[in-house]
């Protein structure tokens, strides 16, 4: 996959993760029909205006096989490769958010039960080599993962939409 396609992956899963299904349908403002087909040319403009606000870093070391997009303060969306991100042919395996936070269960958005079950360490602890949960209370980010399709990873078997089991990260309580 070379990086003009990579882009136009992106922009279209990320126009699909913002868009609803009132967005879709809502011709009497610009919108086409929900089995209407977006043209071409529009979804091709989406993929370099996109691609600009896909640069943001929050881990050290970086995870080379995702994107990442600051959204707000405390936010982000990303892209999830199966392979880095520089590599050829590559597949797109998930979109998702995350939410600044704590390793610490109260900070847990929902206790995870809104898909937010996997904790990444802002910076790499002692233990924690890829920075997967992490020390008590140190700081991260809560991801929700959304599988694109039917595959297996880790020994896991993800189908299409809120991935509640990718790597759960059990936090401690920090009260």
């Amino acid at each position: 996959m070379n990086l003009k396609s990579l882009i136009f992956s992106l922009a279209l899963v990320g126009t699909m993760f913002f868009m609803n299904d009132t967005a879709l349908a809502d011709t009497e403002h610009g919108g086409h029909q929900k089995n209407g087909a977006v043209p071409k040319a529009t979804l091709e403009a989406i993929g370099p205006h996109m691609s600009q606000f896909l640069n943001y870093e929050p881990f050290d070391p970086p995870l080379k096989n995702h994107l990442w997009m600051k959204t707000d303060t405390d936010k982000m969306i990303f892209f999830h490769f199966a392979k880095p991100v520089s590599e050829k042919e590559n597949k797109l395996l998930f979109t998702g958010d995350a939410v600044k936070g704590r390793f610490c269960a109260e900070d847990q958005p929902a206790g995870g039960k809104t898909g937010y079950v996997h904790f990444h360490s802002g910076a790499v602890a002692e233990g924690h080599k890829h920075g997967h949960g992490g020390e008590k209370g140190q700081a991260g980010y809560w991801l929700r993962h959304i599988a694109l399709g039917d595959f297996e990873m880790m020994n896991i078997q993800f189908r299409p939409g809120v991935a509640h089991n990718f790597k759960a990260t059990s936090a401690p309580s920090c009260k």
